[in-house]
């Protein structure tokens, strides 16, 4: 797994603690957190999926915003999924999950964030069309 980068040894633990492969990876400027065999839950056409994080230079205490799912995520009733888009990470095409949140500063970190992705997740197959 590749290490182009570090972070902060809490955020290095609680990945480890998730028992998946993860990698930080440097394209130009940016800086992208990949978890690969994220499970994803039930209600979705994919039980895991790479899931890419943009960790900002501002980070931490900066706030994480967003996830990148590859491969494209969908819901397996056929109901759409709102505030998507398409973006080239790495060499593949992610599907862009626009979810925004108030960032605590000194409060949210990684592992809060990908709490919210999981919520988002779950969130997303309970909505009705």
């Amino acid at each position: 797994m590749r290490r182009m980068f570090r972070l902060p040894q809490a955020d290095e633990a609680f990945l480890d603690s998730l028992k998946i492969p993860w990698e930080t990876v440097r394209e130009g400027e940016t800086r992208w957190l990949f978890l690969h065999d994220f499970p994803i839950g039930p209600g979705y056409t994919v039980e895991k999926a790479t899931v890419t994080i943009r960790i900002d230079g501002g980070y931490p205490p900066g706030k994480l915003d967003m996830a990148w799912f590859h491969p494209a995520l969908s819901r397996k009733d056929g109901v759409s999924i709102a505030a998507l888009s398409s973006e080239q990470i790495d060499g593949r095409t992610f599907q862009r999950w626009s979810r925004h949140y108030p960032w605590r500063e000194g409060v949210d970190e990684l592992s809060t964030h990908i709490r919210r992705m999981e919520a988002w997740l779950r969130d997303e197959v309970m909505r009705r069309p």
